[in-house]
C-alpha cells in the first residue's frame, strides 16, 4: 500500500513537471517562430502535448482507483483479523475463568475439620444438660471455641455416689453420677445404664484418647441432699463424698487421656422460694453439711490442690443476690443471659487461664 501512494505521487509529481516543461517549450517556440510560424505545426505539437497529458491523467486515475481497492480490501482484512482477535481472546477467558476459580478456590482456606478442632468433654448437672439447643451452654461454647463439645451432662445428677452404692460393683452398675461416667470413660462399665439420656448418646462417641478439655462441673445436688464434703475417716479418694468423687475423677481421667487438661467449675449461686417470695439463698441455706459457699470453696482447694483450671462460678461469675433476677429464671437454673454469661466465662478461663488460679467473670467478650 505505501508503495503504492509514493508511485501515484511520483506520477503526479512527474506530470506536473512535463505540464511545466511543455508549457515552456510552447512559449519558447511561439517566440522563436513569430507571426511567421506555421499555425498548423504549433497546432498538431500541442495536441501531442495534450495527449501525453491524457495519458498520464488515466494512468493516475487507474493508479487511484487501485489504491482505493486495495484500501477496502486492507479494510476488510483489519477488521476481520480484529474480529477474530477479539473472539480469540474472548474464548480464551472463558476457557481460563474456571480456572482461575478453581486456582483461587485451592488457595483459599479450608474450613476447620472435625479432627482439627478442640475435643471438650462435659461432665455436669442441669446448669449444661436443661438447655442442649443453640442458646445452650455447650453449643456457645462450642461456637466461642469453634471446639467439639461432647455435653455428658445430666439433669437432677450429683458428683457423689449415693449412700450404699458401691463404687466396684461394675457388673451392675447404674448410677448416673460423676463416677459412673469416669467409669464408662475408663472402660469399667458399658453404657447401658444411660439408656434414655441424651449424654448416653453422646458420651459413646467420645474417644478418651482425643480429648483435649474435661470440663467437670458439679455441686449443686450434692449440696441439696446433704452430701458430705469430704467422708470422715475415709481415704482422699472415696466417691461418697464431694472431694474425693472430684479427686477421683481427676486421677482416673488423667489415666484414660494422659493429654487432656481439666476445668472444675463451682455450683452457681442460687434462691429459695416460697409462695412467690425469696426466703433464702445458698449464702445461708444449710441442707447439713454446709452452705452452697462451702462446696464452692471446696471445688476450688481440690483445683488447687491437682493444678487444674478452675472458674469460682458461685463468687466471681457475677450471678449473685443483685444479678439473680436477670441470670436465674427459678432460683436456681439459668435464663439465657445467664448461659451465656457462663459460657463466655467458660471460654474466656479455657483461652486465657491459668491451672492452679482462679478464673472469674469473662472480660474478652
Amino acid at each position: 500500500m505505501k508503495r503504492l501512494n509514493r508511485k501515484i505521487s511520483l506520477l503526479t509529481a512527474l506530470l506536473l513537471v512535463m505540464a511545466l516543461v511543455l508549457t515552456a517549450c510552447s512559449e519558447t517556440d511561439v517566440a522563436e517562430s513569430g507571426p511567421s510560424a506555421d499555425a498548423g505545426t504549433t497546432v498538431s505539437q500541442n495536441a501531442a502535448d495534450e495527449g501525453i497529458v491524457a495519458g498520464l491523467q488515466a494512468q493516475i486515475a487507474e493508479l487511484q482507483a487501485e489504491n482505493e481497492a486495495l484500501r477496502n480490501q486492507l479494510h476488510q482484512y483489519t477488521d476481520g483479523q480484529a474480529a477474530a482477535e477479539a473472539e480469540t481472546e474472548s474464548a480464551a477467558q472463558e476457557g481460563t475463568q474456571p480456572a482461575e476459580t478453581e486456582g483461587a478456590a485451592e488457595t483459599q482456606p479450608e474450613e476447620q475439620s472435625q479432627e482439627d478442632k478442640l475435643n471438650i468433654v462435659v461432665f455436669g448437672d442441669s446448669i449444661w444438660d436443661m438447655d442442649r439447643s443453640d442458646t445452650g451452654i455447650a453449643a456457645q461454647l462450642a461456637a466461642y471455641m469453634n471446639a467439639n463439645v461432647y455435653n455428658c451432662a445430666i439433669g437432677g445428677t450429683r458428683a457423689t455416689l449415693k449412700p450404699g452404692e458401691s463404687d466396684v460393683n461394675y457388673d451392675t452398675w447404674d448410677s448416673t453420677s460423676l463416677t459412673g461416667m469416669v467409669y464408662v470413660m475408663s472402660g469399667l462399665v458399658d453404657t447401658n445404664f444411660l439408656e434414655g439420656y441424651p449424654a448416653g448418646g453422646v458420651i459413646r462417641n467420645v474417644n478418651p484418647a482425643d480429648v483435649d478439655y474435661y470440663i467437670i462441673a458439679y455441686g449443686l445436688n450434692d449440696y441439696f441432699s446433704g452430701t458430705p464434703i469430704a467422708v470422715e475417716g475415709s481415704d482422699t479418694y472415696d466417691p461418697h463424698g464431694y472431694t474425693g468423687a472430684l479427686y477421683n475423677a481427676l486421677e482416673m481421667l488423667q489415666g484414660a487421656s494422659p493429654n487432656a487438661q481439666f476445668l472444675l467449675i463451682s455450683p452457681t449461686y442460687c434462691q429459695f422460694y416460697e409462695n412467690g417470695y425469696m426466703v433464702t439463698d445458698s449464702n445461708m441455706k444449710n441442707y447439713g453439711q454446709g452452705t452452697l459457699t462451702d462446696y464452692a470453696n471446696a471445688c476450688r482447694n481440690v483445683a488447687e490442690m491437682r493444678n487444674t483450671l478452675y472458674i469460682d462460678a458461685y463468687s466471681t461469675m457475677g450471678i449473685n443476690i443483685y444479678t439473680a433476677e436477670e441470670y436465674l429464671e427459678d432460683g436456681v437454673h439459668l435464663t439465657e443471659a445467664g448461659r451465656t454469661l457462663y459460657a463466655r466465662a467458660v471460654a474466656s478461663c479455657l483461652k486465657y487461664g491459668k491451672p492452679g488460679e482462679v478464673s472469674g467473670n469473662s472480660v474478652y467478650y
